[in-house]
C-alpha cells in the first residue's frame, strides 16, 4: 500500500517539475515573437463591388413607331407585364419578379428567394404584333444569363411559341455563349450559335431582337452579333425579357419600336 502512494508522490512531483520547465521556456519567448507568429492566415483585400452607374442611352435600331417603353420607374409599372416561367415548376417556386431603385429586377424564387436555373421570362405587348425591334439595358451582378423574347404566342409557357435570344456572360465556361433560337410548342430550335463571346458583367449592356418577316438580327451594345433567316416565321406574337430565376440580374430602358 505505501509502495502504491510513494509512486503516486513521484508522479505528482515529477509532473509538477515538467510544468514548471514549460512555463520558464514560454516566458522566456520574446513577445514580439509571439506576436509576430500571430497571424498564421491573410485574406487578399478585394476591391470594392462596384457601382450600377447610369444606363447607357441608345436609340433603338429601328425608330419609326414606338409601340412600347418602360422605365420601370414606380412599382405599379408591373401592371402591364405578363410573369412566366417557362417550364413547369411548382406554384411556390415561381420565379420574382420586382421593381427595385426604379429598375426591374429578377429576384429569385417564390417566398424563400431560392435561386434556380430554371428559365423565366417578362413579356408585354399585343399578340398581333409582327415587325419590331425589341431592347433593353441590363446589369448583371450575379445571374450570367440574359436575353430577349420576340413574336410570343400561346396560353401555356411549356407550350408555347417564340424567338428568344439568350446570351451567357464572359467569365462563364459553357459554350455557346449565345444562341438564337425557334421554340415552337415548347421545343427550341437553334437558329444561330455564337461560341463567343459573352457579356460583360457589372456593367450595363444593351441588347437588341429585330424581327421584319423571317429575317431575325440581334445586337449587342450596337454591334450585330447574329442574324439568320426563318423560312416558316412564326407571325406575331408580345415582347419581352428572358434570363434565369438565380437573381442578381436588373433590366432598364425597355422598348419596342416597328420599322
Amino acid at each position: 500500500m505505501r509502495r502504491y502512494r510513494t509512486s503516486a508522490i513521484v508522479s505528482v512531483i515529477v509532473g509538477t517539475l515538467i510544468l514548471g520547465a514549460l512555463a520558464l521556456v514560454v516566458w522566456q519567448v520574446p513577445q514580439g515573437v509571439a506576436q509576430e507568429q500571430q497571424p498564421l492566415l491573410q485574406y487578399p483585400a478585394y476591391p470594392p463591388t462596384p457601382t450600377m452607374g447610369l444606363n447607357p442611352t441608345q436609340a433603338p435600331a429601328l425608330s419609326s413607331v414606338p409601340l412600347a417603353q418602360a422605365n420601370f420607374d414606380t412599382p405599379d409599372a408591373l401592371n402591364s407585364w405578363i410573369l412566366v416561367d417557362l417550364e413547369t415548376v411548382l406554384a411556390d417556386s415561381r420565379a420574382n419578379w420586382v421593381i427595385t431603385n426604379g429598375r426591374l429586377e429578377q429576384d429569385e424564387t417564390g417566398r424563400a428567394k431560392n435561386p434556380s436555373i430554371q428559365e423565366t421570362a417578362a413579356l408585354t405587348g399585343s399578340p398581333a404584333w409582327t415587325d419590331y425591334t425589341v431592347q433593353v439595358s441590363f446589369y448583371d451582378e450575379m445571374n450570367g444569363t440574359a436575353g430577349l423574347i420576340a413574336r410570343y404566342q400561346g396560353a401555356e409557357p411549356t407550350t408555347a411559341s417564340y424567338y428568344r435570344y439568350r446570351i451567357l456572360k464572359n467569365t462563364y465556361e459553357a459554350r455557346p455563349k449565345q444562341v438564337l433560337e425557334k421554340v415552337e410548342n415548347g421545343v427550341a430550335t437553334t437558329l444561330v450559335a455564337v461560341d463567343a463571346p459573352g457579356f460583360t458583367e457589372r456593367t450595363w449592356n444593351v441588347v437588341a431582337l429585330t424581327v421584319v418577316g423571317g429575317q431575325l438580327t440581334v445586337r449587342l451594345n450596337g454591334q450585330v452579333v447574329a442574324e439568320s433567316v426563318d423560312a416558316a416565321p412564326l407571325a406575331a406574337g408580345q415582347a419581352g425579357i428572358y434570363t434565369r430565376a438565380i437573381g442578381g440580374i436588373f433590366f432598364d430602358d425597355f422598348s419596342v419600336v416597328a420599322p
